[in-house]
């Protein structure tokens, strides 16, 4: 009942609350169902063994936009707190910060009341978009999250003090500088939007970020290259990247959404907003030009626009409540609830059950889309239950086998190798069978792979060790005579 009488009551800074609260708890959550496990591929091989050797890897990701898992470290040795904690935080805090933002385009740009401000902001919270980008690609949504911010306030140019143009200025650039797809994004829909402002302050800024993406662009031309190596490059083609596994990600992600969405888009007078909600989803179709190429991540486009276009469809959604198209109640909070709980249901159950729940229905489409992202947040690069069997397994690595031996597996294990292996050597590749038959290592261990079932003419093989999850075999090359 309270919570009724403040959004009645129209007091902005306790719905700020209300949604704030519901941001963290609904991002805090799957952290403590999955603990002592970490959730997010990235967070077990990118995050925690960089923070972990940060000077080890410093050259390696200098030239990989380096500047959100640079920030972290410096948390974590000023404040001596535990890597994992930091990261944990940081994002469940970047996540509580993006509703916010959310909830302030509802009220100054789109001028919503404010239980429209909650609805908006809880709709696209609850998103399957949102949701998968916050689970592993941090920097994204800390980017993301810093351009809907700059791009709600560069919209009110020339009515900005030079002293809040120079705070847009400074955060764009910040945003730029942490991910190089939502640097692009920022940056084109600020040049793009200053063509049809013609607007000379607006015009400098977009001169300036676009003279710091480009030059962060050189810096890191290295990735770059490797990346359009794949373009039109035949022996590199990504089979999971086909017309079919794409358009049904696409579906997945924005179908229900699209109705709506257009309703949204062609109301709301929120115009900046739909220059980068066009950009993405020309992104999100790149594989049409560019078929079976991971260089242009078309499924990272795809993500990116179902975020913008959740927010158009949010809108869709309350105009036509606010029009009694939608018209379940007569009381309108209870037809913002039949829109919300449905989305609320099918956001948790992705967030917080198990990754083979029958709770989660986009298990139906995993044979098309379950090489983009998890099926739910509660797994890493492996599933939970497959954690507790791997570091089962480490453990009797790091106590029964010699110390300097060479581990072959999965590359979806580095980083669990990196963070628990102790004084051996993991070892992975593209095409372990190939590393296996060059004869290049006289003795190793291999976990278990569907090489096993292949004959190893070169090798002896006895199972050293198994649990439900992982089976460990120790390999001899065969000298031949």
């Amino acid at each position: 009942m309270q919570v009724k009488r403040g959004i009645i009551a129209d007091n902005k800074y306790y719905s700020c609350i209300i949604v704030f609260s519901i941001s963290i708890f609904l991002r805090l959550i799957p952290e403590i169902l999955a603990s002592p496990y970490p959730i997010g591929y990235d967070v077990i091989n990118y995050y925690l063994p960089i923070m972990k050797n940060f000077d080890h890897y410093w050259p390696a990701i200098s030239n990989q936009f380096p500047l959100y898992v640079s920030l972290l470290h410096i948390i974590s040795e000023v404040l001596r707190v535990d890597p994992r904690i930091v990261i944990t935080s940081s994002i469940i805090l970047i996540f509580g910060l993006f509703s916010l933002v959310i909830f302030s385009i509802a009220r100054n740009l789109l001028h919503l009341n404010n239980l429209q401000c909650i609805f908006l902001s809880l709709f696209v919270i609850f998103q399957l978009s949102t949701l998968r980008t916050s689970w592993d690609l941090h920097k994204d949504m800390l980017a993301l999250t810093l351009t809907f911010f700059c791009l709600s306030y560069i919209s009110k140019i020339p009515n900005l003090s030079k002293k809040m143009i120079a705070v847009i200025t400074s955060l764009s650039i910040f945003s730029v500088l942490a991910d190089r797809m939502i640097g692009f994004l920022l940056t084109l829909s600020i040049i793009v939007f200053s063509f049809v402002k013609r607007e000379r302050v607006l015009a400098l800024i977009a001169i300036f970020i676009s003279i710091v993406y480009t030059i962060s662009l050189i810096a890191n031309f290295g990735t770059i290259a490797s990346n359009m190596e794949l373009v039109g490059n035949e022996d590199k083609i990504n089979q999971t990247y086909n017309p079919l596994n794409l358009i049904v990600l696409f579906l997945v992600m924005n179908g229900i959404l699209l109705p709506t969405g257009i309703v949204g888009l062609v109301k709301s007078k929120i115009n900046i907003f739909k220059i980068p909600f066009f950009i993405s989803l020309v992104g999100s179709f790149s594989w049409i030009v560019f078929p079976n190429t991971s260089a242009f991540l078309p499924d990272r486009w795809i993500t990116i626009f179902s975020i913008f276009l959740s927010l158009f469809s949010g809108y869709g959604f309350i105009l036509l409540i606010e029009n009694k198209y939608i018209a379940i109640s007569h009381k309108k909070l209870n037809n913002y609830l039949v829109i919300l709980i449905p989305f609320i249901f099918v956001g948790s159950a992705f967030a917080m059950s198990p990754n083979n729940s029958y709770l989660n229905i986009y298990g139906v489409f995993h044979a098309y889309i379950g090489q983009y992202g998890p099926l739910a947040m509660q797994y890493n690069s492996i599933s939970l239950p497959e954690s507790r069997s791997l570091l089962s397994l480490i453990d009797w690595i790091n106590n029964y086998t010699p110390e300097g031996s060479l581990i072959i597996g999965s590359k979806h294990l580095r980083g669990w190798m990196e963070l628990e292996l102790e004084n051996r050597t993991f070892l992975f590749s593209d095409n372990n069978t190939k590393l296996l038959h060059s004869n290049k290592y006289s003795e190793l261990y291999l976990l278990e792979s569907n090489l096993v079932a292949e004959k190893l003419a070169n090798y002896s093989l006895m199972l050293s060790y198994n649990n439900t999850d992982f089976s460990l075999y120790h390999l001899k090359r065969i000298e031949q005579k």
